[in-house]
């Protein structure tokens, strides 16, 4: 069920923006390397949203300023990717991530060019295949390596991490345990076999409710409820009968609500398809009366080509 246009990127962008949990996270997963050339007493979350020259919006997951050994300004950045087949030019999209950052960093002040570490979350349910190097896709990757090159992202493959390993950490692991089930064809089953499991279990009285209600929330949007219901789901996350009520509640109220959102969209695209095809108005004015963006009416014009 797709209620949510990004609702993987939403969750992701939710649990990360909490300061605590990106700490946790950079922690477990960066490269030793990398730790030790990063103060992370100084990171801060910054604003992750770009428009490229072209109009078209470029949105980050999750980007963090940080100070780097030797007064070098830098920036964490993590991005959520979670298609089903992985992204085969993954270097490509970053590298335009990453000049859009360095270009706002520049027109906040910044004299010197930032160090950006990128680090792609994916938990799709096909096998990533393709190579983390940006010179890895150039014929030659030898002389791509000698005339432009970018640092290898770090790739964090949640289905193919122990589960040990993402059970560690109680709050961040318990989300990204989520992120897991939904990558299985049951979500609801694989996440009920995750809350039995003695690491978890022993940690849910204690589990911020704000943690159970966000990892519900978003797993409300991907169980099968012909099968199990929100109830079912409140359940599995809830230790007494006014906590299971609460959750059950917050659930479907954000469901809903993004229920009304898409209808509002659904007739906002119908309004712009009449504007462009009917009427013959430009994008630019399309874009001001209907509020979707140029990349949206863009793609509508593509669609109707075919």
């Amino acid at each position: 069920m797709d209620i949510s246009r990004t609702p993987h990127n939403d969750f992701f962008y939710q649990v990360m923006s909490r300061k605590e949990k990106a700490l946790t996270f950079f922690r477990r997963y960066l490269p030793e390397k990398l730790l030790s050339a990063i103060d992370l007493a100084t990171i801060s979350l910054a604003e992750s949203k770009h428009v490229s020259d072209t109009g078209v919006s470029l949105y980050n997951d999750v980007l963090y300023r940080c100070e780097f050994k030797g007064e070098q300004p830098g920036y964490l950045f993590a991005m959520c990717e979670h298609q089903s087949t992985p992204e085969a030019q993954m270097p490509l999209r970053l590298l335009k991530y990453n000049i859009a950052t360095i270009e706002k960093h520049q027109k906040q002040g910044g004299e010197k060019f930032p160090v950006i570490v990128n680090i792609v979350l994916y938990h799709g349910s096909k096998p990533w295949n393709y190579s983390t190097a940006f010179s890895d896709y150039y014929t030659n990757p030898s002389l791509g390596k000698e005339f432009l090159d970018m640092a290898p992202f770090t790739l964090i493959n949640i289905p193919k991490l122990p589960e040990a390993v993402i059970r560690q950490d109680k709050e961040l692991g318990f989300c990204f345990e989520a992120f897991r089930c939904t990558s299985y064809a049951d979500p609801y089953e694989s996440f009920q076999e995750a809350v039995l499991d003695p690491t978890f279990k022993a940690s849910l009285d204690t589990l911020p409710r704000a943690i159970k209600n966000l990892v519900g929330t978003y797993l409300g949007k991907y169980i099968d409820q012909s099968k199990h219901s929100l109830e079912d789901l409140a359940n599995l996350l809830s230790v007494s009968s006014q906590e299971k009520e609460e959750i059950m509640t917050t659930i479907a109220q954000s469901i809903g609500k993004e229920y009304m959102q898409q209808g509002m969209r659904q007739a906002k695209l119908r309004i712009a398809r009449n504007m462009l095809f009917k009427l013959h108005l430009d994008v630019q004015a399309v874009k001001e009366a209907t509020g979707l963006s140029v990349e949206e009416l863009i793609k509508l014009q593509q669609e109707a080509r075919y």
